[in-house]
Parts: C-alpha cells; structure tokens; sequence
C-alpha cells in the first residue's frame, strides 16, 4: 500500500492526509471465525505468581552447578535471572549481567534498578559508565571480556561471583562468538555461570 501524501491541489476533495495515516476502510478487524475461539479461551482469572518447573530447576542447580537455560522468548529467562541475583546480594555476594546489545543492557539495567535499587545496580557499555564498583553490573560482553582481560593483566581476580551470559547462542556468531569462548575460558572457577538463550537448542 503507498503512503498517503499531503495535497496542495485544492480541486482535491477532503482534508489532506499525513504520510503513513491510514483510511478507516482498511483498518484491522477480528476474524468473525476467530471471535469463537476466543471466546472458549476465555480471560484467565488474577492468581499469584507459580515459577514453571523449569525455572525451580534452574535455582536449584545454579547452587553447585554453572546452568544454561534454553527456553522461548517470554518464557521467563529473566526472572531466573532475577532471582539468582536475590539470593547471590543476600549472601553479599556480586553477579555481572552481560548482553550482547547496549540497548537490552540499558533496558535490564533500568529493570533491575527499580527491582534492587539504583544504588546496588550499575552499567557499563561503550556509552555509559554508571556506578561501575555496584554488586550488580549490567554491561555489554565485550565489557565483561576486557575487564577479565584487566584482571589478568594485573594478577587479579574479577569482582563478580556470579556471570549471566544473555542471549548465550552468539557463541556460534562467525564475528562475535569468540568474545563468549573468551568469557567462558578466563572466567576463573569459582565464578558460577548462568547462560540464557531462547535459541541455542536449534
């Protein structure tokens, strides 16, 4: 479909249209076969929060083993996530959060912020730098290898007990997948892992 131009010829009838406003005539509307099916499925009733099976066996391994999650999109990786974060700042412990993408560090770390506080969160990607010695970093991997990277230079050891690895399939990534064979590598053993992917089974 073109998009809709604004007319300067007044001989046009009507109001000129925006770019991209669509007529009313080809709005969306509900298949009439589908309203049934709709209506047997039906509005489930408000009821607490019950964690799927998968999400108790991953916290229960994640106590004496590294653990790779691999489930759909929505299925509810983050909350893993999230409650792993809990019991590793109850015991005073850090974790570090590394994405593959500036934006879904940004949006973790602003959920994370409103769920432990911004005082116990911090970022780090080639953008910000933001409360970089909190007990919860959120960065970008790359990040996360150059800090391991620092940490050797000097004899160190990375300050973070627990790693989150999102979106663990770039491992495969021709370009990039070797920054998360580095990560797994230098990681030093008493660091547990927590890898997250909705993908990496196929």
């Amino acid at each position: 479909m073109r998009p809709h131009r604004f007319h300067s010829d007044p001989r046009r009838r009507g109001r000129p249209q925006p770019f991209g406003r669509r007529s009313p005539s080809v709005n969306p509307k509900l298949d009439p076969q589908l309203r049934q099916s709709f209506k047997r499925i039906g509005i489930p009733e408000p009821a607490p929060f019950t964690p799927d099976p998968f999400q108790v066996e991953a916290l229960e391994s994640i106590r004496e083993h590294d653990v790779l999650v691999s489930a759909p999109t929505g299925a509810g990786k983050t909350w893993i996530a999230s409650e792993a974060i809990s019991r590793y700042l109850s015991m005073g412990l850090r974790t570090w959060y590394a994405s593959p993408l500036k934006a879904l560090s940004n949006s973790i770390y602003r959920e994370f912020s409103r769920e432990f506080g911004p005082e116990t969160c911090g970022i780090l990607t080639g953008d910000r730098k933001e409360n970089a010695g909190a007990s919860v970093i959120v960065g970008t991997t790359e990040i996360l290898r150059n800090q391991l990277y620092d940490a050797m230079h000097v004899g160190a050891s990375i300050q973070a007990d627990l790693v989150i690895l999102d979106e663990a399939h770039y491992l495969s990534d021709p370009d990039r997948g070797v920054v998360w064979e580095e990560v797994l590598i230098y990681l030093p053993s008493r660091v547990r892992l927590l890898l997250l992917s909705a993908t990496i089974s196929n």
